[in-house]
């Protein structure tokens, strides 16, 4: 499935609000351990990184689904132009941050016996 990049939102902002999510974390491990707050640098960096981990996780998923969900219950053929029904499968997108799996969409032309959108070897957006 092509992505394309959109200007309506820019770095500085995903940043602010990415920002936000971290100090909503914090709030919440100084609730749980204490006033004391009772954590070397190491426990802070590796709770910064697991959050920064599960918030990247969501995120990509969410986009993912939300771009599905633009495409309706039929595609037409690149080739014949025939509607054709998406199907969804399967499939594990690996970056930085670890494994995020969702269901690709992918249709098959009865007509051309073909299958378009990008087969699981291909990567359907670049992660870094």
């Amino acid at each position: 499935m092509p992505f394309r990049k959109s200007s309506s939102m820019g770095t500085a902002e995903i940043e602010k609000l990415a920002e936000s999510w971290g100090k909503v974390v914090a709030r919440r491990v100084h609730e749980e351990v204490g006033p004391d707050l009772d954590l070397d640098a190491d426990d802070i960096e590796q709770m910064g990184i697991a959050a920064a981990c599960v918030v990247a996780r969501g995120t990509i998923t969410d986009l993912l689904e939300r771009k599905v969900s633009l495409l309706g219950p039929e595609q037409p053929c690149p080739a014949c132009g025939r509607a054709c029904a998406v199907g969804r499968r399967p499939r594990t997108i690996t970056f930085w941050g670890g494994e995020v799996t969702y269901a690709e969409p992918i249709c098959h032309c009865p007509a051309c016996r073909r299958d378009f959108f990008p087969p699981a070897s291909v990567a359907t957006a670049d992660i870094p």
